[in-house]
């Protein structure tokens, strides 16, 4: 049996450690704790899971295997390839709730969670965060991006890095660029150029964003 161990203490993590037990029924996990380089994190929450260790000085074991609880792209981005460059192996999570149609491919370390459709052909990269969005036939997710809660995602490409915040709603067939950062509540008709943020209805430039790939 592997011990499972969840990258990061915030709500994120406590809703993932909610998933994992209903997941866990046939105990193949051993649900261990928490890793998380802010000690007082779970203050004041109520938690039934402890915070076991920090992030920067884990020593991942032949015997562990890890969860993404981290939402922020570039966070995720940084985290896994510390851990993963100390060989850490992650799974991926997908809620029991989640309605999945034929063909989903999923990548390594990416966690799905809440009761929305993904259909059909879609493909999801590594260390893919979706929370509560709906994705239409053969859309893609690439590596590292995070969808949030009731976005539409239509059949669109969401670029690596990208985050598309809730309640927004992507054009079918638009493409949203590594990096890009869609606001809450905004309709993308057409397509969101690499490192750009956009906001509205619909949505406009509304800034820029590094593109952490490169740091």
């Amino acid at each position: 049996m592997k011990k499972m161990i969840i990258v990061g203490a915030g709500g994120l993590g406590r809703k993932l450690f909610v998933c994992l037990r209903r997941l866990n029924t046939n105990h193949q996990w051993d649900i261990r704790g928490f890793i998380d380089d802010n000690p007082h994190a779970l203050d004041g929450k109520k938690c039934d899971l402890p915070i076991i260790g920090g992030l920067s000085d884990w020593a991942p074991q032949e015997d562990e295997i890890f969860a993404m609880g981290v939402a922020e792209p570039s966070v995720k981005y940084k985290l896994a390839a510390m851990l993963r460059g100390k060989g850490a192996k992650f799974a991926t999570i997908v809620s029991p709730d989640v309605i999945l149609g034929d063909y989903v491919a999923f990548g390594e370390g990416s966690v799905i969670l809440t009761p929305y459709n993904i259909e059909s052909g879609v493909r999801i990269g590594e260390f893919v965060t979706v929370l509560g969005s709906t994705m239409a036939l053969d859309g893609v997710i690439d590596d590292y991006a995070t969808t949030a809660g009731f976005a539409n995602l239509t059949d669109a490409h969401v670029g690596r890095g990208a985050y598309v915040g809730s309640q927004t709603f992507l054009n079918q067939g638009i493409t949203v660029g590594e990096c890009a950062y869609v606001g809450v509540g905004s309709i993308c008709l057409k397509d969101v150029a690499p490192c750009t943020q956009v906001f509205g209805t619909p949505a406009r430039v509304i800034g820029k964003k590094e593109n952490f790939f490169n740091d």
